[in-house]
């Protein structure tokens, strides 16, 4: 899995991006998913996959959160969003083939 290294370029632009947009230090799954313009389930499969890490080492099932300055790191790199819409988008492909399937065929 590749996590971002901040360089000081980048670490300078997040943090005022940070700044400007007046986020806690730590952000919920509801304040990722907006600024991402996504569900919070989208949020669950990214960290799922490993797109993003929370903070801590939460249960699966505990609330999750995610350091702001990472997550407007994140949202600046084009390559990563990239990344993130096509694992969103292969999750629900997936998920929707699968019950798609299960309606034709309900014996197995």
């Amino acid at each position: 899995m590749k996590y971002h290294t901040l360089n000081d370029e980048l670490l300078k632009t997040a943090v005022a991006a940070w700044a400007a947009r007046d986020l806690p230090g730590r952000l919920g799954a509801a304040q990722v998913a907006d600024l991402l313009h996504c569900t919070t389930d989208d949020i669950a499969i990214l960290a799922s996959a490993g797109k993003m890490k929370a903070l801590g080492r939460p249960k699966p099932n505990a609330v999750k959160y995610f350091s702001a300055v990472e997550v407007c790191t994140l949202i600046a790199d084009r390559d990563w969003l990239d990344e993130m819409t096509r694992t969103i988008a292969l999750y629900w492909r997936r998920k929707n083939e699968n019950r798609r399937r299960r309606e034709r065929d309900p014996a197995g």
